[in-house]
């Protein structure tokens, strides 16, 4: 009984932030289907004091004449056996959505919102392209070597602190010796 009524906020939250699955954005090719992120069921975890380290933070340049971008990082437990990743914000950004791709029957890459995201002990809960990332809408133009503060809202956790990097390619990757 206890954990149902722990659980039912958040649910209502996230029926009240499902899309009507109308709306259609082509974003970098793809198409982006704003899909509600309840087609899944919510991941329960422990309530349990827990501790996040949040690494490898960047985030792409806005494409030439769009106001969406996407935001990448990798988040480990240093503390606690299991959290849940509720949701982002970016500072000065209009939203921000947990996404993933898909493949559709026709082999068309598809992004779709998802729902909270569970981090354990087996390693950590990674946010990369071509997998799961935050899009991030309305946020002011930035441009390769900037930095945009945020926050990851965790269920044990609470809000962590992150800044990505404004960078086209991931940390590591860039050529660099």
């Amino acid at each position: 009984m206890r954990r149902l009524i722990l659980s039912l906020p958040l649910t209502l939250v996230l029926a009240a932030c499902g899309g009507s699955g109308e709306e259609a954005e082509t974003h970098a090719g793809m198409n982006h289907e704003a899909m509600p992120a309840m087609d899944e069921a919510t991941p329960v975890v422990a309530h349990e004091a827990t501790s996040v380290e949040i690494r490898a933070s960047w985030m792409r340049p806005h494409p030439q004449g769009r106001d969406v971008t996407a935001a990448y990082f990798a988040a480990n437990l240093t503390e606690g056996s299991e959290d849940l990743l509720l949701s982002a914000r970016i500072d000065g950004a209009e939203r921000v959505e947990l996404h993933t791709h898909t493949m559709d029957e026709n082999g068309v890459m598809q992004m779709r919102e998802i729902g909270p995201q569970v981090l354990g002990t087996e390693g950590p809960l990674v946010f990369t392209p071509g997998g799961r990332h935050l899009m991030v809408f309305g946020l002011p133009t930035v441009v390769e070597g900037e930095e945009v503060t945020g926050t990851l809202v965790f269920q044990n956790a609470g809000e962590v602190a992150v800044t990505f990097a404004v960078t086209s390619t991931a940390p590591g990757q860039g050529g660099e010796d």
